[in-house]
Order: C-alpha cells, then sequence, then structure tokens
C-alpha cells in the first residue's frame, strides 16, 4: 500500500464537488501542518535532534504550548 493513498482517502464527504468543503478541509490541514511544524521548531530550540532524539511527554507539551501561542 502506498503512502500516497491515505490522502485522498482522508477527504471529507462532498470535497471534489464542492468547493467550500474543500477550502475548509484544505485550510484544516495546512493549520495542522503549520502547527506540527511550529512544534518541531520549538523541540529544535530546546536542543533536540529530530533524527536522533525521542522528546519526553514533559518536552513536547512544553514545545506545544510555545507553539500554540505563536499560532
Amino acid at each position: 500500500m502506498s503512502i500516497y493513498n491515505n490522502d485522498w482517502k482522508d477527504v471529507p464527504p462532498g470535497y471534489y464537488a464542492d468547493p467550500e468543503i474543500k477550502a475548509r478541509h484544505d485550510r484544516r490541514v495546512l493549520d495542522e501542518r503549520r502547527f506540527s511544524r511550529l512544534v518541531e521548531i520549538e523541540l529544535g530550540k530546546m536542543g533536540l535532534d529530530r533524527h536522533t532524539d525521542i522528546p519526553t511527554k514533559e518536552q513536547i507539551e512544553t514545545a506545544e504550548d510555545r507553539a500554540r501561542q505563536k499560532f
């Protein structure tokens, strides 16, 4: 199974027929990606490498709080 199959299956009903549903869904996806990128940046500022370090639950919560303030 390809990782790309999950993207098109994750769309709400009416995604291709109704431009309003498509725009709302796309905006939500972009916001989620932007927030997770901010969390990654905050974890990087805390000195964690995203390829080698596994953050603790407290570090994740701290990074998410900081990202929410910027979001």
